[in-house]
């Protein structure tokens, strides 16, 4: 199913998104998609794989390479450079589902790659026969405990989690895509303070502004380190079974996956950077050895697969064209200027004009990539109290010098004051002043996905 011709014979879609170093999950997910859906297509979207040189490869395991010139998304460059990877990875999402709609598929899903199918989505599939989208909720009871992740973070981070959403042709989800397309192109970033994470948080509107929304609640699917308080797996000789609710397994989100220590379960936890407070992760697998088998088994897939190797190659955006590394900062001051936005230049570029000497001229560079025999930065818990400590020193001189009225209002303005949204003052508007060089003359690209023909720059990815 690697060609046009096969894509337009199939009507159900499942796709994934992935960087280069992603790979290897993403090779895991789509033949365990395959195995359970032989009448469907699987599709990779490739987010920085810009000399197409894994395009044979995912060919040649019966999938489809999706590239940024086949999507419906003008001034690319732009768009990864605005966004770290996650950001990047997440937003392009809407735009591919638009693609491979364009493409004559009826149904299409997608999955993160981090995920392993263990049978045929029949609850999906039924659902979508009378519904245009399909959700899975973090959570379907309480968790009401003080450990992590707990009912707040996933307040923050948004109801719905969007390692899974599943589409029906028609006029909602037209509708719908154009809407999350529009919020993606500048406002998916990883800023619960700001009400935001990326493309996740805007979908917790979908239910209240669309019709045709149907809300999963099946304990089978989506099941991740963030939910494990309401489910339970049980290997039977039929299969793998949640034993809360008896349904066969149909979906695990490995989130968080770690192949050097399958015990922690997931990586991440809860913690401020300026602090050394940490909230308990709920559990690991030496609590919840049902957990073991899956995961054991994800990890011997991955392996297989070359996920060591894949995870050593580096993402293709993560620095201008002279290997400097990209700040989170550079990259948000990009974001939040319309004026640099609008001169349509290639934001990697370095030299007179660039974006990168107007934030050398701001002051605002990312460090130099540490040497790998070198030391590491002190980030040691010694290092952050004294951060705290000369901070809380200022918020009480603050306080004396104020009064407790002002300062409440002043620490709410800083709160958001300090985003790295609202930093765009720091670059001077001057700099756009230089000379530009010539914009590079759009080229015709006939798009595999949908085969039309649409103009995009030279120097796109």
């Amino acid at each position: 199913m690697s060609n046009r011709t096969s894509l337009e014979s199939v009507s159900t879609h499942f796709f994934t998104i992935v960087a280069q170093n992603y790979l290897a999950c993403a090779f895991v997910l789509g033949d365990s998609v395959l195995r359970y859906h032989p009448d469907a297509a699987f599709s990779i979207f490739l987010v920085d794989d810009t000399e197409r040189r894994w395009k044979a490869a995912i060919e040649a395991r019966g999938f489809t390479p999706i590239y940024p010139s086949e999507i419906p998304l003008v001034n690319y460059k732009q768009f990864v450079f605005q966004y770290n990877v996650t950001e990047a990875s997440t937003g392009v999402k809407p735009f591919v589902f638009r693609a491979l709609f364009e493409s004559s598929a009826e149904r299409v899903i997608y999955l993160d790659p981090d995920m392993l199918c263990f049978r045929r989505f029949d609850e999906v599939l039924l659902a979508l026969n009378h519904s245009s989208i399909v959700l899975t909720p973090h959570i379907c009871s309480p968790a009401s405990d003080q450990h992590f992740p707990g009912e707040k973070a996933i307040m923050r981070s948004g109801v719905y989690n969007l390692g899974f959403i599943a589409l029906r042709r028609g006029a909602t989800t037209s509708k719908f895509l154009n809407w999350w397309c529009d919020r993606l192109r500048l406002e998916c970033i990883a800023e619960p303070d700001a009400g935001l994470f990326v493309d996740q948080k805007w979908v917790d509107l979908v239910p209240g502004a669309f019709d045709h929304v149907y809300i999963l609640r099946s304990l089978a699917y989506n099941i991740a380190y963030w939910n494990l308080h309401e489910r339970q797996l049980q290997q039977t000789a039929r299969g793998l079974f949640e034993k809360n609710s008896g349904e066969s397994v149909a979906l695990i989100h490995y989130s968080g996956f770690q192949l050097d220590d399958l015990n922690s379960i997931c990586k991440y936890v809860a913690r401020n950077p300026l602090g050394d407070g940490l909230h308990q992760q709920r559990y690991t697998l030496s609590s919840r050895p049902d957990m073991e088998p899956p995961f054991r088994l994800y990890q011997r897939l991955l392996l297989a697969a070359g996920a060591e190797s894949f995870s050593q190659i580096p993402y293709a955006f993560a620095a201008y064209n002279d290997g400097a590394p990209i700040s989170d900062l550079e990259r948000s001051l990009f974001r939040t200027s319309g004026k640099w936005r609008k001169q349509e230049l290639d934001p990697f570029r370095i030299g007179k004009g660039s974006f990168r000497e107007a934030c050398r001229q701001a002051g605002v560079l990312a460090s130099s990539p540490r040497k790998t025999n070198g030391p590491a930065p002190d980030s040691s818990p010694q290092t952050y109290s004294r951060y705290m400590r000369l901070i809380q020193f200022l918020l009480k001189l603050s306080l004396r010098i104020l009064g407790p009225q002002k300062y409440a209002q002043f620490s709410k303005y800083m709160r958001h004051q300090f985003l790295p949204s609202n930093h765009g003052f720091l670059l001077n508007p001057k700099a756009l002043t230089v000379n530009r060089p010539p914009a590079a003359k759009p080229q015709p690209v006939r798009s595999p996905i949908t085969g039309k023909t649409s103009e995009v720059q030279q120097d796109s990815a």
